[in-house]
């Protein structure tokens, strides 16, 4: 009986968190188009290079300080005051210091990238660190609390302010300030949020005794490393191509990948934010973890891929409409990103069984074959073309996958990867097959109009979308049919 209503209750958790993340993320993504939409119409194509430029440099430091911390809060289930105290304030020392070296090292990050006004940007963009030492640690509470609704709220708000200043200081001709300056709005109001929010739930008091976080540590410890390699695969691409390419192509390549990345994570961020906590808190029964793991998947993939296949196929719709014509040279990297997002998508479940299972050494491990893949695949491929980089993120990211599943997957909940994979290629497929259909069609048929092509194409794609499932995914169907009966 009680484990009927466990069930029945991380059901109700689930529907409830899927509900309130959905809207908050969704209209993050509006916020995120809408403010790209306005500001590549006001500054220059090199300003949204050395915003990536930036962002990767204090986001680089920032995987130095976290030490796992969050990843600690969210395996154990019942963390005491002093415990949380002890990280809280260990984290807001090494934050201070982290903004102290992020100052030093501006000006020779302006040097290696040739442009002086990093000197300057980093430092103004890097006081984000200092409310990130308050805000950080709660916004896991809040997640493993189930605070989804605060959260969406807190998430909501914050993305409405940061456009509202970005597009305010377009308008007065502010530049790239305009964007440095409102991304450090949203981490000020943030972390501000996640502070006043999270202390009504873990409160934290003047105690620090290192000693008495060592056993939690361990799974920091390996967490850290994880994100640091991590950070460097997902980052490598753009510390090479701002040096090697120059920051205007740079900011091409950023904008294209921001943009697939804002509508897949539409989806991947819903699911993963509400599957963390429920798989922890059931790390104890491996059956459990491993049914509800493929479930997630499932259905993450079953919306992800179709959206991703859209993306691919309206590459440079999407780019005229969002970014102008100007940037219609970026839709090639939209069409390798779109791609590259249906792995990441189904592989982001991955590391959340290491979590669970407290083998965070696993996600350690298999980070480091990421970059020992990804690395010279972006050094070869950059003195080639951006697009031919583009390319080479998706061959890589098809060979990550592939040892992802056999680094950790195997190793916490193992699978048969056949009958992993058996949940959806058969949707897979279909979609690849749409692809190729309406590749051709696009091609036969020409229409001049911008909408009128977008609007008719998309309802051709949904068309034959439906004629396959109707065909082809009758079980599939009935599958989720009964998901949501039970």
């Amino acid at each position: 009986m009680k484990n009927v209503q466990s069930m029945t209750s991380n059901k109700l958790v689930a529907l409830k968190g899927s509900l309130w993340t959905s809207i908050s993320t969704a209209v993050t993504v509006l916020t995120t188009f809408a403010r790209l939409m306005i500001l590549t119409r006001f500054l220059e194509k090199s300003d949204f290079g050395i915003v990536s430029i930036i962002n990767t440099v204090i986001g680089f430091c920032t995987t130095f300080t976290d030490l796992g911390f969050a990843s600690a809060i969210m395996y154990k289930k019942n963390i005491s005051q002093k415990e949380y105290s002890t990280l809280f304030w260990i984290q807001l020392i090494i934050f201070i210091t982290l903004y102290i070296v992020l100052c030093a090292i501006s000006p020779g990050v302006a040097k290696f990238y040739k442009e002086s006004r990093l000197t300057a940007l980093i430092p103004i963009s890097a006081l984000s660190v200092i409310f990130q030492a308050f805000g950080k640690l709660y916004d896991t509470v809040l997640q493993k609390q189930y605070q989804f609704r605060t959260m969406a709220i807190r998430n909501i708000c914050t993305n409405a302010f940061s456009l509202v200043v970005a597009v305010l200081l377009a308008l007065r001709g502010f530049g790239v300030y305009s964007l440095i300056i409102s991304t450090l709005a949203y981490a000020v109001v943030l972390n501000i949020w996640n502070f006043v929010s999270g202390i009504k739930v873990q409160k934290v008091i003047f105690y620090c005794n290192p000693k008495s976080v060592v056993g939690l540590l361990r799974i920091g410890i390996f967490q850290t490393g994880t994100r640091i390699l991590d950070f460097i695969s997902n980052k490598i691409d753009v510390m090479i191509i701002g040096r090697l390419l120059g920051l205007e192509t740079l900011g091409i390549y950023d904008l294209a990948k921001n943009l697939v990345n804002a509508l897949v994570d539409l989806v991947r961020t819903i699911v993963s934010k509400v599957a963390l906590p429920i798989l922890s808190n059931s790390n104890d029964n491996d059956d459990v973890v491993r049914y509800r793991f493929l479930v997630m998947t499932k259905v993450a993939a079953y919306i992800t891929i179709p959206i991703s296949i859209g993306i691919a196929i309206f590459s440079k719709e999407i780019i005229w409409i969002v970014y102008g014509s100007e940037y219609i040279e970026a839709s090639t990297i939209v069409v390798f990103f779109a791609f590259i997002s249906i792995f990441n998508s189904i592989c982001s479940f991955y590391d959340m069984l290491g979590v669970a299972k407290g083998r965070t050494d696993l996600n350690f491990y298999n980070t480091i074959v990421r970059v020992i893949i990804t690395t010279p695949i972006v050094y070869i491929t950059s003195m080639v073309s951006i697009n031919t980089v583009a390319f080479g993120q998706l061959i890589a990211a098809v060979i990550q996958s592939i040892a992802f599943w056999y680094i950790v997957v195997k190793h916490t909940y193992p699978l048969s990867f056949k009958y992993y994979f058996s949940h959806f290629s058969k949707w897979l497929s279909i979609q690849l097959c749409c692809f190729m259909i309406m590749k051709i069609i696009m091609k036969i048929v020409s229409i001049d109009s911008l909408i009128l092509s977008l609007t008719t194409y998309m309802g051709v794609y949904v068309l034959l979308t439906a004629v396959f499932i109707l065909l082809f995914m009758r079980k599939d169907i009935l599958y989720f049919k009964n998901l949501l009966k039970s």
